[in-house]
């Protein structure tokens, strides 16, 4: 019998920063830190994403859209 365990404790921060504020949100799980890092760029948020030992490990550059003309 295997009993699979899994952390509880954070392995992915957020930094989300509008240029003038920033904040933290910390996730246990890389996939569902990875769509919430999408989102906040999707609304023109810049997002920085680390590991909980503070590596870094990729960022998402704010999303503009442009005007249709």
């Amino acid at each position: 019998m295997t009993s699979e365990s899994r952390s509880q404790s954070p392995t992915v921060v957020l930094r989300i920063s509008d240029g003038t504020q920033s904040m933290r949100q910390v996730f246990a799980d890389f996939a569902q830190a990875s769509r919430a890092a999408e989102a906040y760029a999707r609304q023109g948020f810049l997002v920085d994403m680390t590991s909980a030992t503070g590596r870094f490990l990729m960022d998402f550059e704010p999303i503009r859209r442009g005007l249709a003309l």
